[in-house]
């Protein structure tokens, strides 16, 4: 896998333009700035709606910022790349190909399929996933479907993999199984990877950097380093008052770290 994957975040901003000439513009990122090194794990966090989706696209090239600048190794971000894999909530996989196809899908478009198909097996294997090759979409539970995007991203061996709340639909059990399987390849492969959630233990379970927001317009509000061996125990000690400070950096008081209730 590649090893580069710095990203710089400067004085960034977005506005949207409202609906129309009567409707006010809405400000979604006030001013971030920030800088993430080569292989961190970054978890971006605050209550719904706050733009953290939005600063997350930008760092994809889906969207443009107002004002500002995004650059992934001193190159500026100007649209979607290969180098910059993302994946979403929903798996969004082709109904119409099975789990190899899915996983080939970018590589056949690239025309480079051919020269790299046994990489494809390798990362089925990855993700756990042998066996279902050739198994269709609407055959997996959600958990598997997301296993599938992500050796999708990772075969075109990105720099940086971004995640939208990648998680946030599956059971309990579920995501904690893929938080594990999703740690054991970031230490192998040491892509740089910057995942939003609205979940703050997923958060302190994966991240080394949580970047903690303020509602909209979004503004880094504080960065807390999370400096704890992996695996990382729920219910240890440190672990406990690591999402303690983060919900009081977020002025969130709730039993469950989900801010999905602070709307």
């Amino acid at each position: 896998m590649v090893k580069n994957g710095a990203i710089v975040i400067d004085k960034v901003q977005k506005i949207f333009a409202g609906q129309d000439q009567q409707a006010a513009q809405i400000e979604a990122v006030h001013q971030v700035s920030a800088q993430i090194k080569p292989g961190d794990f970054v978890a971006i966090i605050g209550p719904s709606g706050c733009g953290k989706s939005t600063l997350l696209r930008m760092l994809a090239g889906l969207d443009q910022p107002t004002s500002g600048t995004i650059a992934v190794d001193e190159q500026n971000v100007t649209g979607p790349s290969r180098e910059r894999g993302l994946v979403f909530q929903d798996s969004t996989l082709y109904p119409w190909l099975n789990v190899e196809q899915n996983v080939s899908f970018g590589l056949k478009l690239a025309k480079q399929l051919s020269k790299r198909k046994d990489e494809v097996q390798e990362f089925i294997d990855l993700v756990g996933l042998k066996g279902f090759e050739k198994v269709y979409p609407n055959q997996l539970s959600g958990g598997m479907q997301q296993r599938v995007a992500l050796a999708r991203a990772l075969i075109n061996y990105p720099k940086v993999l971004l995640f939208d709340e990648p998680f946030g639909a599956l059971d309990a059990f579920t995501r904690m199984r893929l938080h594990d399987q999703l740690i054991k390849i970031w230490q192998k492969h040491k892509i740089t990877m910057v995942m939003v959630t609205h979940d703050v233990e997923e958060a302190v379970y994966l991240a080394d950097h949580i970047f903690a927001m303020t509602p909209r317009p979004a503004i880094l509000k504080d960065i807390v380093d999370v400096d704890l061996p992996h695996p990382r125990d729920r219910n240890g000690e440190e672990f406990i008052a690591l999402k303690e400070k983060v919900l009081r950096i977020l002025n969130f008081t709730g039993e469950e770290g989900n801010l999905n209730e602070n709307k």
